[in-house]
């Protein structure tokens, strides 16, 4: 992983436009290829050999246009087209065309005039069932993606001006369903290239789930109707899933309705089509922690890899496949003050990549990974994810401290499943981190554990306590015991058997006698984070999300508490039945020689990237081969 001395700069025409706001942007003349640039010629841009250019062309949009598909259905879909400047007539072309899918009221047909302005016809197509399309709203169904491929078949073939090359682009429902549209395609389909942002590779897992529990985002589908247009059933759809998971029913598990759904079982399939990617996410994004693994999904499969493993020592990444982690919410891409989409100049060149075969060696990267690292405001560039080589275990106390000794002696601590309190949270500190450092990538816990009862709820949240005291949250983690079992195939170890992202199964409640002692590990959501010097880790452990209905049933929270929104990744709603096997429990958390509960921490050194101002450190690449893994997790200097 590397800080480049050229890496996410503005141009001064960028600058003066968003003023402060740094735009992403990849190095200029990429590492390892230098001596292929031309320095008169270099750009902060991806590659350094490419600009976004003035707009050249107007726009005309021609709205409500039919599209039939092979069932009937006839989907609507608005073409922002070129335009000469002079007359105001439609350009020639031909133009390659870019389509977005949404089923949002409020997606504005002309938010693609950007691209257009640049040369591409842009398609935003309503999905069926909503807005203005026919047909019966189903929720990402097996009809849903057909339709995306029949969409693409009628821009490349049929749609005026069109040159046959199609890029999918949008965000969240927009950016998930590029990749159902895109295996339904096939081969040699007419689809060059992808841009699905703030989307990942999991459905149920930390977007309408949290441990088994579900999110504020499960309460999402009761705002279909209003969203998208309920006249084809999008309430009532809604209105069923959000009963059926409360009830706890088939849908309240990671069973059929959620398999097909999920975007990560599709990954090798997507890269057999040669289809490049370029995924954006954000670091409180609802896809954070999927968006990566989707990222080293696609690796594993072009590298012939396991494919839901973590990337393995010394795998070459390649540029097909890349991921910008960016600061923000969900699809959070506008700067404030302006309103400008900061992600528009690095889609644009991807599209001109793969869509125009212009030569900006954007592709040519070897260290895919872009994240703008929270804390230090740097944007750090790697290949490898996980990150660090080996992950920092540091052991809970019954004196409420984080070592990284086992304590010599045992010891436990109860909390009641309660709103947080008195009696309901623990916390432990780490020492002093002296030095700082640097947190990278996905956590985990493993926590030893009873209960009073045959379930067990427990949410482990990371904060950072600076020199000040000031405290700042971090990420959280949550585990159910009833369905805490792991699937040992796809969950990550480092290459000591520590922990690094367990995955979960969820298919079926497995019930633990009252009292009896289970180790439990869990993923922590990951994040890149610089710890100042004189900083402390907290962990602190709770039951339940602040703030729940009356005794944590699932009835509608107060309008100020961490479960009010309607996107989130925080355990809020137990089902019915979990509310019953949680109700009155007490759990214990034991630590010591026997029961060695543990926060698990890719902690790497602070500042141990090669950055400008910074060019004494080792120039550790992040390419998981060890050879700088072991300087840059040396963190003796902290003792």
């Amino acid at each position: 992983m590397k800080r480049s001395r050229l890496a996410w700069l503005l141009t001064a025409a960028q600058a003066a436009l968003l003023g402060s706001v740094a735009i992403p942007v990849f190095a200029s003349c990429e590492s390892g290829h230098a001596q292929q640039c031309d320095s008169t010629a270099a750009t902060p841009f991806p590659g350094g050999v490419w600009t976004p250019g003035n707009a050249t062309y107007g726009t005309a949009l021609d709205k409500s246009i039919p599209v039939t598909m092979s069932d009937g259905a006839v989907l609507m879909v608005d073409v922002s087209y070129p335009t000469d400047w002079q007359t105001g007539a439609r350009a020639k072309g031909p133009f390659p065309v870019l389509i977005t899918q949404t089923p949002y009221l409020g997606t504005p047909s002309n938010a693609g005039d950007y691209f257009v302005q640049r040369g591409y016809i842009f398609v935003t197509a309503s999905v069926r069932g909503t807005r203005n399309s026919g047909g019966d709203f189903s929720f990402f169904s097996e009809r849903d993606a057909k339709d995306g491929a029949e969409l693409v078949q009628w821009a490349a073939t049929k749609l005026q001006n069109s040159n046959g090359k199609i890029g999918l682009q949008g965000g969240s429902w927009a950016g998930l369903n590029q990749f159902y549209t895109a295996v339904a395609a096939g081969r040699n389909s007419p689809i060059k290239a992808v841009a699905p942002f703030c989307a990942g590779a999991e459905f149920y897992r930390e977007t309408y789930f949290a441990g088994g529990i579900p999110t504020q985002t499960a309460q999402f589908p009761l705002f279909f109707g209003p969203a998208v247009g309920n006249d084809h059933g999008a309430t009532a759809y809604g209105q069923s899933l959000v009963n059926e998971i409360e009830a706890g029913g088939p849908r309240a598990y990671d069973r059929e309705f959620w398999q097909i759904r999920t975007p990560g079982n599709y990954a090798r399939q997507f890269v057999e089509l040669g289809i490049p990617a370029l995924i954006w996410s954000t670091h409180q994004d609802i896809y954070a922690e999927s968006s990566m693994s989707m990222y080293a999904y696609l690796q594993n499969a072009y590298s012939k890899q396991y494919l839901y493993g973590p990337m393995t020592p010394n795998q070459k990444a390649t540029g097909r496949y890349q991921i910008i982690i960016s600061q923000g919410g969900h699809c959070q891409f506008e700067e404030q003050t302006t309103g400008q989409n900061i992600a528009n100049n690095i889609t644009l060149e991807w599209f001109d990549t793969w869509l125009k075969d212009k030569k900006t060696r954007m592709a040519d990267t070897t260290e895919p990974v872009h994240v703008h690292e929270l804390g230090s405001n740097n944007w750090i560039s790697t290949s490898a994810y996980p990150v660090a080589p080996s992950y920092k275990q540091y052991f809970l106390s019954a004196q409420g401290e984080l070592s990284r000794t086992v304590p010599k002696h045992s010891g436990k601590a109860d909390v009641l499943w309660a709103q947080p309190g008195t009696g309901s949270s623990l916390q432990f500190d780490s020492p002093v981190l002296k030095k700082g450092a640097t947190l990278a990538g996905p956590m985990s816990a493993s926590f030893y554990a009873s209960s009073t009862t045959p379930n067990l709820e427990l949410i482990a949240t990371v904060e950072l306590v600076a020199a000040d005291g000031t405290v700042t949250p971090v990420s959280s983690g949550t585990v159910l015991g009833s369905l805490s079992k792991n699937d040992p195939n796809r969950s990550w170890i480092d290459k000591n058997g520590v922990p690094v992202k367990p995955y979960g199964e969820y298919v079926a409640d497995h019930y633990v006698p009252a009292n009896e002692l289970r180790r439990y590990d869990f993923v922590i959501s990951p994040k890149f984070i610089a710890i100042p010097e004189g900083s402390k880790v907290r962990l602190v452990v709770t039951t339940q999300t602040p703030s729940q209905g009356a005794n944590g049933a699932s009835t509608p929270p107060p309008a100020n508490s961490q479960c009010s929104p309607s996107l989130g990744t925080d355990a809020c709603f137990p089902t019915h039945p979990q509310v019953v096997s949680l109700t009155s429990s007490t759990v214990s958390l034991y630590f010591g020689p026997g029961s060695p509960s543990s926060l698990n921490l890719p902690l790497l050194k602070a500042n141990c990237f090669r950055s400008e101002g910074n060019t004494s450190v080792p120039n550790w690449s992040g390419d998981n081969d060890g050879s700088h893994g072991a300087v840059c997790q040396d963190m003796s200097d902290n003792d």
